[in-house]
């Protein structure tokens, strides 16, 4: 073997190591945590009487929740899900931002079909929610 081809199987070789090193490290989304549980197991304020968790695993079609802390520091608790929102059946992303000590969350931001909602926007979008999962509570009685 040459001198050429020794360079590049020892290329082929490092890059191979970075890659399945690459793979082996990526990080894996947090979906289990005290953080998420402090959201799901909460209450937003003009909904008290209905848990976070209930009412938005009735109105979203597969829920997925994950943490993961921001390069802000804050700790976020990412929502995601499918629903009808202004008569259009889209992905909506919600995240909400929790203390320290995971026993206060806010609603943060919030997204629908990539375009991020404004504060009416927001709170039209949590209203469909509630009234969702009344309608099925409803149905269910």
């Amino acid at each position: 073997m040459s001198l050429g081809n020794h360079f590049r199987v020892f290329v082929c070789v490092v890059f191979m190591g970075v890659l399945v090193g690459y793979v082996f490290n990526a990080k894996k989304d947090i979906t289990d945590n005290v953080y998420i549980d402090t959201v799901k197991e909460g209450y937003l304020v003009d909904f008290a009487d209905v848990k976070v968790r209930d009412a938005f695993n009735y109105a979203f079609t597969e829920p997925y929740w994950r943490y993961y802390k921001a390069k802000t520091g804050q700790h976020v608790v990412e929502l995601s899900g499918d629903i009808l929102f202004s008569d259009e059946k889209g992905h909506a992303i919600l995240q909400f931002i929790v203390n320290e000590e995971a026993t206060e969350f806010k609603l943060f931001a919030m997204k629908f079909n990539d375009v991020v909602l404004d504060s009416k926007q927001k709170g039209k979008l949590v209203g469909i929610v509630y009234e969702t999962w009344e309608m099925k509570q409803l149905a269910y009685q």
